[in-house]
């Protein structure tokens, strides 16, 4: 992470503006990169997997690389705290473990590797673009389209931060009794949908998406649940997606459309429910951010759809009102997750 100042450079940087304090968003993106090369490396895997301390020297041996220059790469990650060191060498620090280990639950690093391989260049091709023309050239999922692997990374990706919200996510869909007919609109690598039917035996899920989105599934439906989750490519917009359905999910979704085309889904949507069927729609929402990092985190996202897609991020009272619009009542609306910006907004047919 970005290196924390200590009281005195907060007040020297922050509060009275005395020194340079855009120098602390250098050493972020250095530390960013850095973080990224070590991913990439598999260093924090070597690390983690030695009974001892490695040094520097060993770890190049290990990875083929310079001494120095390893050490110079793990001597700054240790600023940022990603490693710490001693006589014997270095070791992970709780921070990486947590968040950057392959065998961890919470291990975020391909959701790094998304950013770094995908997303930071799809902005340094985009961003002035998106600003200057409101959109940019191309979306980002038609980049995908142009090499299928970057469909794998970004569905790894998602699937990684996922990973932190599906427990909170699930604890708050209720399941009917009986049988349960859900489609997953949009909804790509499945987490949601999986753990769901996890949970709840009678759930028999469709997961539509694009194909690029679909093929980059693989093996994540697990061999217990092939019978009861199917996938279905298509366009959400133009095709069928299907009817009967007692429950349809729209997970991270509007914010890639403009209000028309997302009061349109949700008509579409309404039209495949059996009745009394419910929609339940996660996403972040403009001006639910209370807390420095959250609204940070809000406003990053929302300059990252307008790059990316040109779109934003909806206040939830725009999205519940689409919904009135597409003949839906009962509409509430749920925070979830450990952070403020993300909720769940459900209605139901009428």
């Amino acid at each position: 992470m970005p290196v924390n100042p200590n009281f005195l450079e907060r007040l020297v940087l922050l509060r009275l503006n005395k020194g340079p304090a855009p120098m602390l968003d250098l050493f972020g993106a250095a530390s960013f990169e850095s973080v990224s090369l070590a991913l990439d490396l598999g260093l924090f895997e070597l690390v983690a997997d030695a009974e001892t301390p490695l040094t520097a020297s060993t770890l190049a041996d290990r990875i083929d690389a310079h001494p120095d220059g390893i050490a110079m790469l793990c001597n700054f990650l240790v600023t940022e705290d990603y490693l710490s060191t001693s006589e014997d060498g270095y070791r992970l620090t709780k921070m990486t473990e947590t968040w950057l280990l392959a065998d961890s639950e919470t291990n975020m690093g391909p959701w790094l590797t998304f950013w770094n391989e995908l997303v930071f260049p799809f902005w340094e091709r985009e961003l002035e673009t998106a600003i200057r023309e409101g959109e940019p050239s191309q979306s980002i999922y038609e980049w995908f389209d142009e090499e299928p692997e970057r469909w794998e990374i970004a569905q790894d990706g998602f699937r990684a931060t996922a990973s932190l919200l599906v427990d909170d996510v699930v604890d708050a869909v209720s399941i009917p009794d009986g049988s349960t007919q859900l489609i997953d609109i949009g909804g790509g690598h499945g987490l949601y949908t999986v753990e769901l039917c996890r949970r709840h035996s009678d759930i028999v899920a469709t997961i539509f998406d694009v194909q690029g989105a679909i093929e980059a599934i693989n093996d994540e439906i697990p061999a217990e649940l092939a019978e009861r989750v199917s996938v279905q490519t298509g366009d959400y917009h133009t095709d069928d997606l299907g009817d009967g359905f007692d429950l349809a999910l729209l997970f991270n979704v509007i914010h890639a459309h403009d209000p028309a085309e997302n009061t349109a889904l949700f008509e579409r949507v309404a039209d495949s429910l059996a009745p009394n069927g419910r929609i339940i729609v996660l996403d972040q929402w403009e001006g639910s951010g209370r807390t420095p990092v959250s609204r940070a985190g809000l406003r990053f996202v929302a300059l990252t759809y307008l790059t990316t897609l040109g779109a934003t991020v909806y206040a939830h009272e725009e999205v519940m009102s689409w919904l009135r619009e597409a003949g839906f009542t009962d509409v509430s609306r749920q925070s979830v997750g450990p952070l403020s910006g993300l909720a769940l907004i459900e209605a139901t047919k009428q």
